[in-house]
């Protein structure tokens, strides 16, 4: 009878033990930064596993959406707890997020993962841009926008990098809206920006190798009006909408940005 007790036990123990950790399968993706206690961007939510669809559903769509968007509570407002369910081979999965309220500064906002509200990052206009990249300007740019995984996870890595080699601003255009081809051509605002860039830093447009390219996030470093280094796109291998960086991967993109804003500043050697 003891032997009985013993395996019944065990049974149980195995039962609640697989229970729980069928629970904690992770359907879904943070955006760089963020926590289960504070999402502020985009949650990417599985689709699908092997042909099988996920299907979602949140205690309040109006804040993260069945999509994975996410809508911050105004600044002052209270933050938002939501509780998203994914249904996948019959069987419901919870999870339970925080979402704060927006802090009131744009660019912090955008791109949470900096982590810092005292970022050195500048808005610019197109016409501020084209000026750089055609004058005499020391400068870094940044070229992406803030709905890119890539972009959000690039970014406070380069942020910090510069911030703690010295440099005092990161200018910033969002060139989503007229990163645009129409009849097999640029948009003229787009194919200005790429007719100043030498080819040796373009690529070619994957669907369309007769077409010059920048993909988002673009990183330009400019000294005398020159630039000294120019870094498109992601790092080999890395989908961000579903991993971050590898240990491997994120020491390759310091070391090109590292690399970029020794040769914008000679003068401070970035030892970061």
């Amino acid at each position: 009878m003891k032997k009985i007790y013993i395996f019944l036990g065990l049974v149980l123990l195995t039962t609640l033990f697989f229970g729980c950790l069928e629970n904690k399968i992770i359907l879904y993706h943070l955006s760089y930064g963020d926590s289960v206690q504070q999402v502020r961007s985009r949650i990417y939510l599985k689709t699908s596993i092997n042909d099988e669809y996920v299907e979602w559903e949140s205690s309040h769509p109006l804040v993260i959406s069945t999509t994975g968007h996410v809508t911050r509570p105004n600044i002052n407002e209270a933050a938002v707890e939501v509780k998203l369910t994914a249904t996948y081979q019959s069987k419901t999965y919870t999870y339970n997020f925080i979402v704060p309220p927006l802090t009131g500064n744009e660019i912090y906002d955008l791109y949470p993962g900096l982590n810092d509200e005292n970022h050195i990052i500048e808005m610019i206009s197109y016409e501020t841009l084209i000026h750089m990249l055609t004058s005499k300007d020391q400068a870094l740019i940044y070229i992406g926008f803030e709905s890119c995984p890539w972009c959000k996870e690039y970014l406070p890595i380069f942020h910090r990098l510069a911030k703690n080699t010295g440099h005092e601003a990161i200018y910033y255009y969002n060139f989503q809206s007229i990163r645009t081809i129409v009849d097999n051509d640029l948009n003229p605002l787009f194919q200005a920006i790429i007719d100043l860039i030498d080819e040796q830093y373009l690529v070619k447009n994957p669907n369309n190798d007769q077409i010059w390219w920048l993909y988002a996030p673009t990183f330009i470093g400019l000294n005398d009006g020159e630039i000294k280094g120019l870094f498109t796109g992601a790092i080999e291998n890395h989908r961000a909408s579903e991993a971050y960086l590898t240990h491997q991967q994120e020491e390759e993109l310091k070391q090109i940005f590292r690399d970029m804003l020794d040769a914008v500043r000679p003068d401070i050697p970035c030892l970061c």
